[in-house]
């Protein structure tokens, strides 16, 4: 990707959701301060039927845009996962499912920066996961898959080894350079099982070698919100170390499929 191009990817778009309903059916319109141009991109989503890809309708009114999403059915995942966590196999669908998602965008040659990854805007319905393209949008595409990984961690399921442990490699993947999605959750998947057993034996090392430092730091926090707490908290501790090591990189290009 050339300079003029990233610059581009990289400009900010001051995006405002609005939701509109009746009896039967509900719809997401996103409202954009930009001149609405029927481009080519918007063209080829409504000339084809998606898996992965929200059915959108396209308007300007005066100097705006403003695209409207069919979501009938359907919860965003910031909604959903409000009060619940992400176990190991919702996340690894999901990752599944973006992938396809990128083989949509990919095969209608449409801009990858049109995703839209912000929890708020990805919805769901009986473990489906569909996605926002805004053909218009040019936030970072890289920078917010890096945003939605966090979220990961912050959502994942502490008592789920794997879950952990999916969350924290899409983490560490989003910071390095040049890499392939696809291609990265493959092997993420393949040494799964391996990686799982040596995070739990360095869990279990760091019990023991830690044993009062995790009773002197946290015995208050722990007679206050229960065990539950102690556990929640050292588990991450080894993971936090290892992401607070780790220099974050400059944004590569976004091979997806090389």
């Amino acid at each position: 990707m050339n300079d003029e191009l990233r610059k581009a990817a990289l400009k900010h778009c001051d995006i405002e959701g609005k939701y509109e309903r009746n009896l039967n059916h509900a719809w997401l319109s996103l409202e954009i301060d930009e001149v609405y141009k029927e481009n080519y991109q918007m063209r080829m989503l409504n000339s084809n039927t998606l898996k992965r890809l929200l059915p959108v309708q396209g308007q300007g009114r005066e100097e705006r845009s403003s695209y409207r999403y069919e979501i009938s059915g359907k919860l965003s995942m910031k909604s959903f996962y409000e009060n619940t966590v992400l176990g190991y196999r919702e996340m690894e669908s999901f990752m599944k499912q973006f992938v396809e998602a990128l083989r949509e965008v990919e095969n209608l040659l449409l801009n990858p920066n049109g995703l839209l990854l912000v929890p708020d805007y990805i919805y769901q319905s009986d473990g489906q996961f569909y996605f926002c393209f805004c053909p218009c949008k040019c936030a970072d595409i890289w920078e917010e898959f890096h945003q939605l990984t966090e979220y990961f961690v912050k959502k994942a399921d502490y008592a789920d080894k794997e879950a952990i442990y999916l969350a924290y490699e899409l983490h560490k993947a989003s910071m390095e350079e040049n890499y392939n999605i696809e291609k990265v959750l493959e092997e993420i998947l393949e040494k799964k099982d391996t990686e799982v057993k040596k995070m739990s034996a360095e869990k279990e090392h760091t019990y023991a070698v830690e044993e009062d430092y995790w009773i002197d730091d946290w015995e208050g926090e722990q007679e206050m919100l229960g065990s539950k707490v102690k556990e929640k908290r050292s588990m991450w501790g080894m993971v936090n170390d290892k992401l607070r090591k780790r220099k974050k990189k400059m944004w590569g290009d976004w091979d997806t499929f090389a």
